[in-house]
């Protein structure tokens, strides 16, 4: 009875000790969300500003378990094409196609502008999401990597029977062996070590012969290091790389999502100027077949009282069924374009959803190309990156180098025993009973060739990354220019498109007057060309709106705020401007 009563309290201390990590297990994550938010939110003030996203939650899912995640085969749904519920429809006549569209009237519909497209995206998007949890696994990456770099403790208990039984006799022993200590990477390579270690022995059972105490306890004081003096000493050693190389990664990260993040707010707002296009041309093209419409009525009136011929009649009826046609393709377009944009922003494919037009205040821009493309040269995030990262296959090549040199380590131990002759040495350390060892490792470097192959390789990689970075500068400064190009053709398309809009105004007008004394070609020619100049225009309009947005990301001066709205320029700013300068949005009264 007395080893079970004497081990029992040891394994019901050890079973407690796993029941209260695994109920800290909640308390360790809540506490890592925080940290990886903290690093997140200090790197992005550092490196972005205000400006950066405040929003720096990932969800985390709850993963259960279920028989399926553990099956060789998981299930595969393929009915035969014999099986599949698919029934042919009896023959029904044409209906008429609608030529409204749903006018938002639904309970459920979700009314969005520019402002709540945005807002949508930020919470549900999937590509957001997606960024989002990049940057935090690159967070938690190097949540790992400085955790390696502080002092890792440590803390073992091991509990061992041995027995050693002889011809009617034996002795059983139960000893307890427990370490505690710490290891601590060096900055410039090496480790360094500290370790307590406890011996315990109590025997269960004696001999009658034996002369051993019933009980002992013995410690000891471990402390090494081990230190390397050529190869992988330094700043350029490979240990010291991980930390450096971690901490940058972090700010690529935040760099890349804040480049992401004006990416995404351009791409929505050009999805949502092109929504108001499509607009537009549906509201012209609606008036355009009721104008037909009404052209087919007349002539058609007119052929019946032989004041026209049929064949005028006929044509104006063939126009109204082409501009019907192209009013259903138009919809069709559009209904594409919204579910794109549910999918784009996270919102239920069979929600309806009402697209809110308002008048978007994008300030014209003075344009200076040269000027532009040296500001791009230093603003834009992503060429800084580049930049960056030639310093770091230029880091690369010293490493490689440092790898050529010979070993010579530095190794160092010491130990500190308790007094060897009492029973139980408690902490009572003797010094004089300690010893102690130093030495110094030299390796030959005999064979380097895999070392010298990495080397050529890691020059490779260099030459590459310059030559990238020059590159990517050419394309950024191309990329300004075609920008730049970009507005002022738009700017001039709108200038010719609202001339045209005017003249074809004044046709209109004309024709009205003189309808009955022409015939329905010049009545339908006047109303088509009124109607391309109106969606020529409100397309024109689009892109220099766009134009502009392109313009400000390709020359690295878009911000974003870190609710998701437009921050201008501040030269862009009129003197009459609120203190939270952006996208100035009034319901449009077109």
């Amino acid at each position: 009875m007395a080893p079970a009563l004497f081990v029992a309290p040891h394994v019901a201390l050890t079973l407690c000790l796993g029941a209260l990590l695994s109920c800290n297990q909640s308390q360790r994550m809540d506490r890592l969300e925080l940290e990886a938010q903290r690093i997140i939110q200090d790197q992005q003030s550092r490196s972005i500003g205000p400006a950066a996203m405040s929003d720096t939650q990932v969800p985390t899912p709850d993963a259960q378990p279920k028989d399926s995640l553990y099956t060789y085969d998981p299930a595969t749904v393929n009915t035969p094409a014999r099986s599949l519920d698919v029934e042919a429809a009896p023959p029904v006549e044409v209906v008429p196609y609608p030529t409204i569209l749903d006018d938002g009237t639904q309970p459920d519909t979700l009314r969005l502008d520019l402002e709540g497209i945005i807002a949508q995206a930020i919470e549900f998007a999937p590509d957001y999401r997606r960024e989002k949890e990049d940057l935090f696994l690159t967070t938690l990456s190097l949540i790992v990597e400085r955790h390696e770099w502080g002092p890792r403790f440590f803390s073992t208990i091991t509990g061992q029977v041995d027995g050693t039984p002889e011809a009617g006799d034996n002795d059983t022993a139960l000893s307890l062996i427990g370490s505690l200590g710490a290891t601590q990477r060096l900055p410039y390579g090496g480790t360094i070590s500290a370790a307590a270690l406890v011996d315990y022995v109590r025997f269960l059972e004696q001999a009658a012969t034996s002369t051993d105490n019933r009980e002992s306890q013995s410690a000891e004081l471990q402390f090494s290091l081990d230190l390397p003096l050529l190869r992988g000493a330094g700043k350029t050693a490979a240990t010291v790389e991980t930390r450096i190389q971690a901490e940058r990664d972090l700010i690529y990260a935040v760099r890349g999502f804040e480049r992401f993040r004006r990416e995404f707010f351009v791409d929505l707002s050009t999805a949502y100027f092109d929504l108001l296009r499509r607009q537009g041309q549906l509201t012209n093209q609606e008036v355009q077949l009721r104008n037909f419409e009404s052209s087919a009525e007349l002539f058609t009136a007119l052929a019946e009282a032989g004041r026209e011929p049929y064949f005028q009649a006929q044509r104006a009826e063939q126009r109204v069924l082409r501009a019907r046609n192209s009013l259903v393709r138009q919809q069709e377009n559009y209904v594409r374009a919204i579910d794109a944009l549910k999918l784009r922003i996270g919102i239920e494919t069979t929600r309806p959803v009402e697209i809110i037009p308002v008048t978007i205040d994008v300030p014209e821009i003075l344009l200076d190309t040269d000027r532009s493309v040296t500001i791009a040269l230093t603003e834009r995030l992503d060429l800084q990156t580049e930049g960056d990262l030639v310093e770091d296959a230029v880091r690369s090549v010293l490493i490689a180098k440092n790898q050529l040199l010979p070993d010579l380590d530095l190794n160092a131990d010491l130990n500190l025993p308790t007094d060897e002759n009492l029973a139980r040495g408690g902490l009572d350390f003797e010094p004089g009973d300690g010893d102690y060892t130093v030495g110094l490792t030299f390796g030959v470097p005999l064979d380097r060739k895999i070392e010298y192959t990495d080397y050529r390789a890691a020059l490779i990689r260099l030459e590459r990354e310059q030559r990238e970075y020059q590159v990517e500068q050419d394309r950024i400064a191309l990329e300004v220019r075609r920008a730049v190009r970009a507005i002022e053709q738009a700017r001039f398309i709108l200038q010719l498109q609202e001339r045209a809009v005017e003249i074809n105004e004044r046709r209109a007008e004309q024709i009205e007057i003189n309808e009955r004394s022409l015939g329905p070609r010049e009545v339908i020619d006047v109303q088509e060309d009124l109607l391309d100049a109106k969606n020529d225009r409100d397309e024109a309009e689009s892109d220099l709106r766009i134009s502009i947005l392109q313009y400000l990301l390709a020359t690295g001066q878009m911000r974003i705020g870190s609710d998701g709205r437009w921050m201008a320029p501040g030269e862009l700013i009129k003197p009459n401007a609120t203190e939270d300068p952006g996208l100035d949005e009034t319901p449009s009264t077109s």
